[in-house]
């Protein structure tokens, strides 16, 4: 068990199988951390058939996210860190019409809650020493 590797919160990693989405994988934390921030208190909405990333904006009102923020809720989606919601109507530029809600899990909220409590703390003995 003490050879088994664990993940940034002390979970083991289990063997998963990589999925091909054609996306390059997200490595940036500060970015993931920003995405799960904005999904839990603004939102995203997913649109059409490329499920193409939406911001809410205003109630039901939605903008394009950036493409940074796009290929990390994909992957996040991917290994389900996020879930599709329901359907709902948004309007974005005028137009209206169907989208999915992005949902962030109980697990994930609490994990992004811990990794926030220790963004702050110095990581190092220099970063100790300078303190």
């Amino acid at each position: 068990m003490a050879d088994e590797p664990l993940d940034l919160f002390g979970n083991e990693l289990t063997a998963t199988v990589p999925v091909e989405t054609g996306r390059p994988p997200v490595n940036d934390m500060n970015l993931i951390e920003k995405v799960l921030q904005v999904a839990e208190n603004i939102g995203y909405a997913l649109v059409g058939p490329a499920e193409r990333v939406y911001r809410l904006v205003a109630n039901a009102t939605i903008e394009a996210a950036p493409a940074d923020e796009t290929d990390a809720v994909h992957q996040l989606l991917d290994l389900k860190w996020l879930t599709k919601g329901g359907t709902h109507t948004y309007t974005c530029h005028g137009h209206a019409g169907p989208g999915n809600s992005v949902l962030v899990p109980r697990a994930t909220k609490e994990k992004a809650r811990k990794w926030r409590a220790l963004a702050g703390r110095p990581t190092t003995i220099h970063q100790r020493k300078v303190s």
